[in-house]
């Protein structure tokens, strides 16, 4: 896809800011052009006010209020600020994800106690969202935590929880439960797989999954 072309008012609002340079640039300046440009992006939703709300949180750290380039003071709604703080939390989870051990499908395979060749099995078990399978290109890639090696099959309680949390129409979200401390457990629920704590698992899963009323 083809990059917008800047209207003249934006062009020449560039221009102005890259002349005056950044030390004197008007702070709010920098801002309102950031927010303008990020709001295109699609999964943003085109909502200049709110991206320029959140960016002006991540400038001013933990203050929620404050004077940006002599503007009049701004409140930042607590709606916006869970967004930024879940936001950052999520791409926390994601960079952990994507730390972890791997399998590819034929290895997968033959983690399950079948020929490398045999992707049939593997795929089976994540359409049904016992094993966890996460997108990359055109194939998947397999967390190895799932895997218990000496009974060449899914941990139990793994193929529960990722049954429960329906791991395959959420497969970034089911990732990030499993990478992510729980405060319930002390740990992240991963490092339960396989341990005389891993039926806390499913009930952990059950406070996320089933609606609470």
């Amino acid at each position: 896809m083809a990059a917008a072309r800047l209207s003249t008012d934006e062009y020449r609002q560039l221009v102005d800011l890259l002349a005056l340079g950044l030390t004197e640039a008007d702070d709010s300046l920098w801002l309102d052009l950031a927010a303008r440009f990020a709001a295109r992006h699609s999964e943003l939703g085109h909502d200049e006010r709110r991206v320029r709300s959140l960016l002006a949180m991540l400038a001013s750290g933990r203050e929620l209020t404050g004077q940006i380039g002599g503007a009049p003071r701004e409140v930042f709604d607590a709606a916006a600020y869970r967004e930024l703080i879940q936001a950052r939390l999520r791409g926390e989870a994601m960079e952990a994800v994507w730390l972890l051990p791997m399998l590819e499908p034929n290895g997968a395979a033959v983690a399950l106690g079948a020929k490398p060749a045999n992707r049939e099995i593997v795929r089976q078990r994540r359409v049904r969202s016992w094993l966890l399978g996460l997108p990359r290109g055109r194939g998947y890639l397999y967390p190895v935590f799932q895997f218990d090696h000496l009974r060449e099959d899914i941990f139990p309680e793994v193929r529960s929880v990722n049954e429960l949390l329906g791991a395959v129409a959420d497969p970034w979200g089911v990732a990030s439960w499993w990478v992510s401390p729980n405060a319930r457990v002390d740990a992240a629920p991963m490092e339960l797989v396989g341990t005389d704590r891993a039926d806390d698992l499913p009930v952990l899963a059950r406070a996320v999954a089933e609606p609470v009323g």
